[in-house]
């Protein structure tokens, strides 16, 4: 893998994992849950996308990727550990 495979492929998967948390830390309650306060959900969306490489999510995916694992299970896995 190139410095540019590996730049491309870190960016690629910030990007999803960006929006995954922001699906998931969205204002809205997801079906099921009970409820979810808004200063809670406001002060983690505050910690979680504020940036970042997402080096942590990135080492996730590809770990995953090794062992055939691929699509939303493992974006949300990689979500979690940011």
């Amino acid at each position: 893998m190139t410095d540019e495979d590996f730049a491309s492929r870190l960016s690629a998967a910030g990007n999803d994992v960006e929006a995954m948390l922001a699906e998931l830390l969205a204002a809205r309650a997801s079906p099921g849950e009970i409820a979810r306060p808004e200063r809670l959900t406001a002060a983690m969306r505050h910690a979680t996308l504020a940036g970042g490489k997402r080096l942590r999510p990135f080492l996730v995916m590809e770990a995953a990727r090794l062992y055939g694992a691929q699509g939303r299970p493992v974006l949300r896995a990689a979500a979690a550990i940011e």
